[in-house]
């Protein structure tokens, strides 16, 4: 009896039939698995969310950003009874999902622009977007970052070994993404809380401590064949008698002094060449890495009995089966093969549950990268099925998030209440939060500029190009080789000598003079030369053309279709409020989504002001409140754009006929709702006591409210 009046109130509680009509069979075993763990807890779902409330969640969870008044108005005033379904399967197709998960990612893989080898950085960050857009399912993804090499211009994934220099470090962070087990304490000692060694590190480290990524790399190879005349003739003397080679070298005395002194002098033009070389090859530092048999050693004050320090440690996994390369394969290979198998016993699970905490606000285990054997799922069952539901959608990302955002669980109004530390959390609902510092940015954009969704995952073209000078640049200097290089330094031998001196004269004179002034003339005299010198080289190695589009070098162009002002409405404005608009715009730039800006933005940007993530954590971010948040609010320059007559919200404002029309608005386009009754009360006042002013006020409000700030 107890059952069946608990299955008559999920029943009373159940989303409408609109909703439930476009269910999944797997969104239905989701609320079914769900529904056996209220009935086991005496709970009750929350209510269905209505209209409104979910149609700023979807937006904000899919695409994180606000809906525009038109998108809300839209689906508000749609009777399709599948338009929850409908909207789910469009927002997932938008370009903004890209940009939304972008910021997700650059998260979890600490992207940064803030590190060697920029235009890798860049390039990077624009591979992992265009694999988001494609939907390149999860698992390739994975084995793509980790078995890739090779130079830039063939792909940005080499970024990812890029990103850390040290390659133990890049280790740990490897794990704790994608098998969502902590060893980072292991580096240095066995783990004092978990069953990993030191040995378990470097056993696991061995599989990825070969990929070199410090030099220029990729093939090109600055040596001369005479030395290798002479090895051959030394190998062929070791097979001789002592009287034989005395006999030999006899013979052949005159010719073996000519090859010492030709290779002797060899060596002296490389020497020179490389020196010539530095600065005309410092473009293509950090633009390549390829993977050597070089292998870990255990520090010198290993202090464990399994091993003695300073000992070479082969590659041996920390779980599950080995690793071992097949024909053909590298030992990175086997380690990606391993790390992404459907057998792992953790890779499936920490992306099912990395993307149900990001749908529901908390993961079914917590923390989501901190797993043990211990470690047991606040509803196993629930955690089971995902992660088979993971593998059934062959890791498709897209598809798995469809399954999450139609369910009725999903779907019903968030719990405002903090789960107390220990507890459990049964998912009666998602849970309230507060917007990333990247989806208050975003649904700022989109109070300013409308929907830019489409502007945000185009490919960077002067990037592109960049990359390509720099393949031709490689290609170029490899097909040249050490001696083309000889003959080509030959040429400008004397003025590079000439330049030489002069630059140690000038260093000397710099370091004598007392005038700080002269001094920095003397310096930036110094740099020219050194920039012509290298010009020169450039210029005779690749030709005048060649050289010149290398030389412009590469700065990322902000989105060329994002217009800064909105021209007509700028024509349509007094001189003098013109002016007033203009200043108010270029006080708070405000055109671009996050995505789309330097990853991460500086300290002191409105972004790290509200929690963005410096990159140096995984998932470092923050949406804790904050003195400096309110201020930047209440009296930053935020609200003061968002209404300048330039912004399409005071645009989309100024259509409206009334005065409680246009505050109205006002609230559909940041709440997605329209004004309660006692709400409207108050607004009616505000109207009448502020006039003309009231649209400013009431907006200001709106922004620095937590209506606003939370995801409902």
């Amino acid at each position: 009896m107890k059952t069946f009046l608990f299955a008559l109130a999920a029943a009373a509680l159940a989303l409408p039939l609109s909703t439930r009509a476009a269910s999944l069979p797997e969104s239905q075993k989701i609320d079914d698995l769900l529904m056996q763990d209220w009935q086991k807890n005496n709970l009750k779902p929350n209510p269905p969310a209505t209209d409104d409330v979910l149609v700023r969640r979807l937006y904000l969870d899919i695409l994180g950003r606000i809906p525009t008044i038109e998108e809300t108005q839209d689906f508000v005033k749609s009777g399709d009874p599948q338009k929850r379904a409908k909207l789910i399967d469009k927002l997932l197709a938008s370009d903004g999902y890209t940009s939304n998960m972008f910021n997700f990612w650059a998260d979890v893989l600490r992207l940064t622009d803030n590190v060697k080898g920029k235009v890798t950085a860049q390039a990077y960050a624009e591979y992992v977007k265009r694999c988001l857009k494609e939907n390149k399912p999860y698992d390739q993804f994975v084995r793509d970052l980790l078995t890739t090499d090779g130079g830039v211009w063939d792909s940005g994934s080499i970024g990812f070994y890029m990103r850390d220099e040290n390659k133990l470090d890049h280790l740990a962070y490897t794990v704790q993404v994608f098998l969502g087990t902590s060893i980072v304490c292991a580096q240095c000692h066995n783990h004092p809380f978990d069953k990993w060694s030191q040995m378990d590190y470097y056993g696991m480290a061995a599989f990825t401590y070969g990929m070199d990524t410090k030099g220029y790399g990729d093939g090109l190879n600055l040596k001369r064949k005479g030395g290798k005349e002479i090895a051959a003739n030394v190998e062929q003397l070791k097979g001789m008698s002592k009287q034989e080679r005395q006999q030999y070298m006899k013979e052949h005395k005159e010719e073996f002094q000519k090859m010492k002194e030709e290779e002797a002098k060899n060596q002296k033009d490389l020497a020179k060449v490389k020196d010539v070389m530095k600065d005309v090859m410092k473009p293509l530092r950090y633009t390549s890495i390829h993977e050597t048999d070089k292998l870990p050693q255990l520090p010198h004050d290993y202090k464990y009995p399994d091993a003695k320090p300073n000992q070479t440690i082969q590659p041996k996994t920390i779980f599950g089966h080995d690793a071992i390369p097949g024909n053909g394969e590298t030992r990175l290979d086997a380690f990606a093969k391993w790390m992404t198998s459907p057998d792992n016993p953790r890779f499936t699970t920490v992306i099912a549950n990395r993307m149900w905490k990001k749908a529901f606000g908390v993961g079914l285990i917590e923390p989501v990268d901190e797993m043990t054997d211990s470690t047991v799922a606040s509803n196993p069952q629930l955690m089971d099925y995902l992660t088979q539901l993971m593998t059934d959608k062959k890791y498709s990302i897209k598809s798995f998030l469809r399954v999450l955002y139609n369910t009725g669980a999903y779907q019903r109004m968030a719990s405002s209440q903090e789960v107390p530390l220990g507890e459990t959390y049964h998912f009666t609902g998602p849970m309230l939060r507060r917007m990333s510092a990247e989806q208050i940015w975003d649904s700022m954009v989109t109070l300013s500029k409308g929907n830019l969704d489409a502007n945000t995952s185009e490919e960077n073209e002067r990037l592109h190009q960049y990359l390509g000078d720099l393949k031709t640049l490689m290609d170029t200097l490899r097909d040249k080789g050490a001696s083309g290089l000889i003959e080509i330094a030959k040429r400008g031998a004397d003025q590079r000598e000439a330049n030489q001196k002069r630059l140690e004269q000038l260093r000397e004179e710099a370091k004598a003079s007392k005038d700080n002034s002269n001094a920095k003339e003397l310096a930036n005299e110094a740099s020219r030369l050194r920039r012509n010198s290298s010009n020169e080289m450039l210029v005779a190695i690749l030709g005048e053309e060649g050289a010149r589009d290398l030389k412009q070098g590469y700065g990322k162009k902000r989105n060329e279709k994002v217009e800064v002002v909105d021209r007509k409405a700028l024509a349509a404005l007094s001189k003098e409020d013109r002016k007033a608009a203009l200043a108010v715009a270029s006080n708070f730039n405000i055109n671009t989504r996050a995505s789309e800006l330097p990853s991460p933005e500086k300290p002191g940007h409105f972004l790290r002001t509200f929690g963005q993530s410096d990159r140096e954590l995984i998932s470092n971010q923050s949406d804790d409140a904050s003195v400096p948040q309110a201020l930047a609010l209440l009296n930053g320059p935020a609200a003061d754009a968002l209404v300048n007559p330039l912004s399409h919200l005071r645009q989309e404002i100024n259509k409206a006929q009334t005065p409680t029309e246009k505050l109205d608005l006002l609230y559909v386009a940041f709440l997605s709702r329209h004004p309660t009754r006692d709400e409207r009360m108050v607004l009616d006042q505000v109207a009448h006591d502020r006039g003309d002013k009231a649209v400013n006020d009431v907006a200001h409000a709106l922004l620095t409210g937590a209506q606003f700030l939370f995801i409902q």
